[in-house]
């Protein structure tokens, strides 16, 4: 069956496996190479390597960036995708590009085993107000524009504020992060024909793997409404008995409504996509698969599985 299905790469999911799995490095390159002035000798060896930051102290703060990639004399590229605008945008930014600095030496190691770290980030919104390129370039320089490293190098990249028409070869590459029809990703293979392999990647995605994600994201909603409700259990919102903390029982019954309505707007958009999820099911089982291989194959309950074959 023909799969006429383009997943955006603004998914977290699909942006992770067209740019960050080791049988896509090809794309990952040729969006490296036009954006960056590094030797392409460095592309000969691009590793994928773990995106997790450890935390450097017992209560210090972890984090995991979405894509992390070892060049090869060392280099170290990070590539964010950023779809929110969130408070601190800038502040987290930095930190992120600062612990892939420490995060490179161990104990008693020389700091010139050091390499440079480049952190890319895609931004579905305007971050840089005061700028109206959608390509901004960071890097540690005084007022006389003289390095004092080049350990260090920001690149912010803008998509709302990407032109209609191209204006160089890094162009085509954001303007497949903004296709949201399938005509418009024809379009983009047909005038930039290095598009077709990342276009390729994107149509290839089945409606299991969106299915996936989104089941995991309903898994943590869930949790998500478990800890806030154990957590008016222990402010007192439920068992409460005196009068000042009426009014916090008000409030917290006003958020677990509006949680409600949060998640029952989620299984909404996970009900527009059960047609496609029934058909998928069904090929399974028309393929010989079992109601119990089904489960493991989609990390569905039995009782889901057999909802969905009704």
């Amino acid at each position: 069956m023909k799969n006429d299905t383009f997943i955006s790469p603004l998914e977290d999911f699909a942006f992770k496996q067209i740019f960050g799995e080791k049988q896509n490095i090809s794309n990952t390159k040729a969006f490296l190479k036009v954006l960056l002035d590094i030797p392409n000798d460095e592309y000969d060896i691009l590793t994928v390597v773990n995106p997790n930051l450890g935390k450097l102290f017992k209560r210090g703060k972890s984090g995991i960036v979405d894509i992390k990639l070892s060049t090869k004399t060392g280099k170290i590229i990070h590539i964010e995708l950023q779809i929110e605008k969130r408070a601190n945008m800038r502040n987290r930014i930095l930190y992120y590009a600062a612990r892939q600095i420490s995060d490179q030496l161990n104990w008693g190691d020389d700091y010139n085993k050091l390499h440079q770290v480049i952190s890319i980030v895609i931004c579905n919104h305007k971050l840089l107000e005061e700028e109206e390129g959608y390509i901004n370039e960071y890097e540690l320089r005084n007022e006389k524009n003289k390095f004092f490293t080049k350990m260090l190098k920001v690149i912010i990249l803008e998509l709302p504020k990407l032109p209609e028409a191209a204006d160089g070869a890094l162009w085509p590459w954001l303007r497949f992060f903004t296709c949201k029809k399938k005509e418009e990703y024809e379009m983009l293979a047909k005038k930039h024909p290095e598009m077709e392999k990342p276009i390729y990647c994107a149509r290839k995605m089945s409606w299991l793997e969106k299915w996936r994600d989104m089941q995991f994201h309903r898994n943590l909603a869930k949790v998500d409404e478990r800890m806030l409700k154990l957590q008016w259990k222990m402010d007192g919102l439920e068992e409460g008995r005196t009068e000042g903390r009426a009014e916090g029982r008000a409030e917290g019954e006003a958020e677990r409504i509006q949680l409600k309505a949060d998640l029952k707007a989620k299984d909404d958009q996970l009900t527009e996509s059960q047609a496609g999820i029934r058909k998928i099911i069904c090929n399974l089982a028309a393929s010989g698969m079992d109601i119990n291989q089904i489960v493991q194959c989609t990390n569905l309950t039995i009782e889901e599985v057999r909802r969905l074959m009704i």
